[in-house]
């Protein structure tokens, strides 16, 4: 099962408890996060994205980032990272 997560525009230290709940609520699916309206992305919720990643990686499951906004991509960027980091398949 594929679920598909939109990812907030504001991915900051306020909305990390969001962002982890909903990741831990797809622990067995796959994982699509669409990140289309993201505007700000902290480290924070990075860690978690780039966590969930290795793990669901690890469990034999797909973990990938679709759409990422122009900003997102700036901020994946700034920390050292691609969006390529996230590209995989699902299903």
């Amino acid at each position: 099962m594929v679920k598909r997560l939109v990812l907030d525009e504001k991915l900051d230290t306020a909305a990390a408890d969001k962002l982890r709940d909903a990741i831990v609520s797809a622990e067995t699916d796959d994982i699509v996060a669409d990140g289309a309206g993201v505007a700000v992305l902290g480290a924070l919720c990075l860690e978690l994205l780039m966590s969930a990643r290795v793990l669901w990686t690890q469990n034999g499951k797909s973990f990938v980032l679709e759409n990422p906004s122009e900003p997102l991509v700036e901020n994946l960027v700034r920390f050292g990272v691609t969006p390529d980091h996230f590209e995989g398949s699902v299903g």
